[in-house]
């Protein structure tokens, strides 16, 4: 053991000292709290965080037969989301450390543990240090040609400050619906349950892969195997796509030794009956609307294989030309290599004609999974390259700049948390949400506006009628009547009194959403319910009196 770490320790702390150390600055300082309110540092965080503390909260406060009572956008619908990073979170908090902690350290562990499974994963696959470290630092300098379009504003108005903080982010094209090409930026960062599947996700190939390439069995190999499925099948309740990706990548893997198969049922059969149990329990029958997964060739391309292409390159830049160059390299690599870069591709290819959900950009999880191998064929071509003298060198030189320098920008930029931070709440509202929780019953349901940080889903810790509209489509749940019925509820009079009462409300909030999106008549419900509780900018009505709701 000691010879191995000393082998590969300067590698290691290569990864560490760079990336662990980015990751370590960036969640430290990604949750602020003071006296005026909470504070999240990037828009990417706002947005999809707030569901993630009330999914936290839910575990941290709640009693345990009120966990998966419901949906916290979506009240009355199935509790589908993946749940194991926020209940981490939520375990944490319940033995008294508080929300920032209770998300930052896991996020710090889980990244860390990312860095050192993607090492041993592709030590594993290709012997060589020198294309697991390229390779890795490709991935998190992800991607695109954005860094020319910089240069171009660069040198038309140079100063200091651009270099410091770049003035856009350089991989986003709303053309494409693509939100983001880098993948701390896009998903590592943003995206909780994403971070913990893919460090899941790695060391289950990384196991698999040891496991697969001993000629004899070892001791406890079937434990291991046991162990590595019941992990692959914990995906399920983790991250949807990454359990997917796991599936499609373990099978290639496994199929190439088939002649294995009895011994490969430890870890296929775990596998696949833990993650039957958590979609009957989780999943199966949470879907409400038809078309949720659809045949969409090509993407958010045109329809025509060039403009396919021309997505890719916009989106990519070299990454896709130069892994095509690394498909000739890896026709030397071993059996077991070329059938998890084949896993990969086939991922690549599902990702360009399935929409696995409704929102476009969702599918951009599996061309990220898929660039964690492209960007292995990149940085094969690229130790080949260096083999090859000085003008190899320079050549290898040139193109990792040109597959990194978009991504340098964006991490330059990600990390001037200052610029970056959106208050997610303000104490006024923080307080307000805490007074929920702390004096109405754990599945009373509010009615609130349809904003993706409302105070009583996130601080509340309770289920409102619907909360942002293309999130709740985008977990399997009709929104046009809801939201019409909605738009009734908060007008009050005589047609309101039915859906309050059939929906089971017991509260109404009115606050400045809910007069701006629902035009609320504030008059009909301040006549006729009390004032439950209040803020100087809303007030919630108690209408059970008229709803028996809890």
């Amino acid at each position: 053991m000691k010879k191995v770490i000393n082998e590969h320790k300067f590698p290691l702390l290569f990864l560490l000292i760079t990336f662990g150390t980015y990751f370590i600055l960036l969640f430290s300082r990604i949750i602020t709290e003071n006296k005026t309110g909470f504070y999240l540092g990037h828009e990417h965080v706002w947005s999809d965080w707030p569901l993630h503390i009330a999914i936290t909260s839910t575990f941290a406060f709640k009693p345990m037969n009120t966990w998966f009572a419901y949906h916290p956008m979506y009240a009355g619908g199935k509790s589908t989301y993946p749940f194991l990073t926020d209940f981490i979170s939520g375990m944490l908090m319940r033995i008294g450390f508080p929300l920032p902690l209770a998300i930052i350290i896991p996020s710090i562990i889980f990244s860390l543990l990312l860095i050192i499974g993607m090492y041993i994963l592709l030590l594993q696959l290709f012997k060589s240090k020198k294309i697991a470290v390229i390779s890795i630092s490709i991935f998190f300098l992800s991607s695109g040609p954005g860094f020319i379009n910089f240069i171009n504003a660069f040198f038309a108005h140079p100063t200091l400050q651009m270099l410091l903080y770049p003035p856009v982010h350089y991989t986003r094209i709303n053309q494409y619906d693509w939100y983001s090409g880098n993948a701390i930026v896009g998903f590592l960062l943003p995206q909780r349950a994403f971070l913990l599947g893919m460090t899941i996700g790695i060391w289950v190939m990384a196991g698999l892969a040891w496991i697969l390439q001993k000629s004899q069995h070892i001791k406890r190999t079937k434990i291991i195997l046991a162990a590595l499925g019941l992990m692959a099948g914990l995906l399920s309740i983790v991250h949807i796509h990454s359990f997917i990706v796991i599936v499609i990548v373990t099978g290639f893997m496994c199929f190439i030794s088939l002649r294995r198969w009895k011994l490969l049922l430890f870890y296929i059969l775990p596998a696949a009956i833990l993650s039957l149990i958590f979609y009957l329990i989780f999943i199966a029958g949470g879907i409400q609307i038809d078309n949720f997964v659809k045949w969409l060739p090509g993407w958010t391309a045109n329809n025509s294989i060039v403009g396919w292409a021309a997505m890719w390159i916009s989106l990519w830049g070299l990454t896709l030309p130069v892994s095509v160059v690394g498909l000739f390299f890896v026709r030397q690599e071993k059996i077991l290599s070329k059938s998890w870069i084949a896993g990969f591709i086939t991922v690549f290819i599902v990702g360009n004609l399935i929409l696995f959900q409704p929102i476009l950009w969702d599918n951009a999880k599996f061309f990220m999974w898929s660039y964690f191998a492209f960007s292995t064929l990149c940085a094969i071509v690229l130790s080949w390259l260096s083999r090859k003298a000085f003008a190899g060198t320079f050549i290898a030189v040139v193109i990792f700049l040109g597959l990194t320098l978009t991504g340098v920008l964006e991490l330059t930029r990600l990390q001037a948390i200052n610029r970056n931070q959106l208050q997610l709440s303000p104490a006024d509202d923080i307080n307000l949400g805490i007074q929920v929780r702390n004096a109405t019953n754990p599945l009373s349901v509010f009615l609130t506006d349809t904003s993706t940080n409302h105070f009583v889903m996130v601080w509340g810790g309770r289920s409102i009628v619907m909360g942002f509209k293309p999130w709740v489509v985008n977990f399997g749940f009709s929104d046009t009547k809801r939201s019409r019925d909605m738009g009734t509820m908060f007008s009050g009079g005589n047609l309101s009194l039915p859906l309050l009462k059939q929906y089971k409300i017991s509260y109404v909030v009115i606050g400045p959403g809910e007069k701006y999106g629902f035009k609320a008549n504030e008059l009909f419900y301040e006549k006729n319910f009390p004032v439950a509780f209040a803020n100087q900018s809303y007030r919630i009505y108690d209408v059970r009196s008229a709803t028996r709701g809890l």
